[in-house]
């Protein structure tokens, strides 16, 4: 296997939760040689395509659940405790993830970096505790990826 991939997952038109397009689209436009960089609109599953060849899989995405204080940035890898990754979606990360071991499709190594959402209510743009997010995650990514 070879090469980096950074996935964003989210949706723009439902406020916070477009938050891993616009990390991503962050992480993009740093052109990084040997990364490449997509977005997706809710569909975990897509990434089984994407991070199939990858030595290292970065993956971004919103967090809704009890508990989270928004802006809240948190690292899960394979292995570690899943309840950090309480994606906003129906089929969640650490799901994803167990289908794509079950099918033989997984990347060498996964990094899922998840950010809490204050609102996931139709209308575009973050709020302001997950805007302030960005940069962090966007740091985190760029970290994973020099290792």
């Amino acid at each position: 296997m070879t090469g980096r991939i950074v996935i964003g997952i989210g949706n723009s038109f439902r406020r916070d939760d477009g938050v891993g397009i616009v990390v991503a689209d962050e992480v993009a436009r740093r052109n990084l040689p040997g990364v490449r960089v997509v977005t997706t609109i809710a569909e975990p599953v897509a990434m089984l395509d994407w991070w199939n060849e990858a030595e290292l899989a970065v993956v971004v995405d919103a967090a809704a659940g009890e508990g989270l204080t928004p802006g809240l940035v948190q690292r899960w890898t394979p292995g570690s405790d899943a309840r950090a990754v309480v994606s906003s979606h129906a089929l969640g990360l650490a799901e994803t993830y167990a289908l794509g071991q079950a099918m033989g499709r997984i990347p060498d190594e996964l990094v899922v970096l998840t950010i809490a959402v204050a609102d996931t209510d139709n209308g575009v743009g973050l709020t302001p505790a997950v805007a302030a997010a960005v940069p962090v995650a966007v740091q985190t990514i760029l970290a994973e990826l020099d290792r």
